[in-house]
């Protein structure tokens, strides 16, 4: 199965201690099956930032 993480920032690996507390399901990575919701969450993510850089990371 190949899920997608979107992101201003470049993740090497997987990991729940950089994440926020207060988002919809807690604490943790949150993946989606379906790329363009993870290309939308990382454009909202950069535009909310003042950034330009978008990734979207496989795993």
């Amino acid at each position: 199965m190949i899920v997608y993480h979107g992101s201003n920032q470049h993740v090497e690996k997987p990991d729940v201690k950089h994440s926020l507390r207060n988002l919809d399901f807690g604490s943790g990575f949150y993946v989606t099956t379906v790329k363009e919701q993870a290309e939308k969450w990382a454009k909202r993510r950069a535009d909310l930032l003042s950034e330009k850089l978008q990734m979207i990371e496989f795993f």
